[in-house]
């Protein structure tokens, strides 16, 4: 949806600020497509296209209220939305311009978006009883982007501070989060977990999230590379996928 047009999206949507929303499916490793198929770097792309506005669905919820969201703004508006089965996490709707603070800590800062935020939840529990306080945000809004907002969450924190997405490294929240930090001479120590300059193959989500370092555990191995600590974690310590019936069988998106 944004590689083939690239030129029709920059000066036929874009540029006259149309009020274009792009509904895309399925983004990064939610696919089992292989690399034809997987979004791995749209984020970067849209990023850096003046007036182009970025959301991204994490649960059931905000699948639900992101069409709302997005006929909100005044403008083009790109959208990373999930379908087959996806959890119910959340109880309110897309609020644009705002990022959710799921949890409250004074250790370290995880930032996530779509897919891994579930899996940063999954590994809270676990990092909580090995005696780690988590602070954890989760984005649907990627641009806009409240930089103010992160540099306090930023400053409250010991450590310092991990992205984990569902997205090459260069571009994405990482990227934006370390922009932020470096623009207001911020000094902590940032770790970004994702995709690291390659392409994924063809795969299960839950095979290729652990293939590729984008999983509850990843994120649990980042925070022990932060803190320079072993917490001795494994699989059996993290909280289960919240996984709800998928609405088809038919389509391999929905397995």
């Amino acid at each position: 949806m944004y590689r083939r047009p690239y030129d029709q999206l920059m000066a036929s949507v874009a540029y006259p600020r149309r009020k274009v929303r792009l509904m895309g499916f399925l983004p990064g490793v939610t696919t089992p497509g292989g690399m034809t198929h997987q979004s791995i770097e749209d984020i970067s792309v849209m990023r850096s296209i003046p007036n182009m506005t970025i959301l991204e669905t994490g649960d059931a919820t905000e699948v639900e209220s992101i069409c709302e969201a997005a006929d909100s703004i005044d403008g083009p508006v790109w959208c990373r939305v999930l379908r087959g089965s996806v959890p119910r996490l959340f109880d309110t709707p897309i609020k644009v311009g705002e990022m959710r603070e799921l949890s409250a800590g004074d250790d370290v800062l995880v930032v996530t978006a779509g897919i891994t935020t579930e899996e940063a939840m999954r590994a809270r529990s676990a990092l909580k009883n090995a005696g780690l306080s988590i602070r954890h945000l989760h984005l649907h809004t990627i641009k806009p982007f409240d930089a103010k907002a992160l540099l306090d969450h930023v400053g409250s924190v010991r450590h310092g501070v991990i992205t984990l997405e569902n997205h090459v490294t260069e571009g994405g929240i990482g990227s934006l989060v370390a922009e932020t930090m470096a623009d207001a001479g911020v000094g902590k120590r940032l770790i970004r977990l994702g995709l690291k300059d390659t392409y994924a193959h063809g795969g299960s989500r839950s095979y290729l999230m652990r293939y590729y370092g984008l999983d509850a555990l990843a994120l649990v191995r980042g925070v022990e590379d932060l803190v320079g600590e072993s917490f001795g974690i494994d699989e059996n310590d993290l909280d289960s996928a919240r996984v709800e019936d998928v609405h088809s069988l038919v389509k391999a998106e929905a397995l």
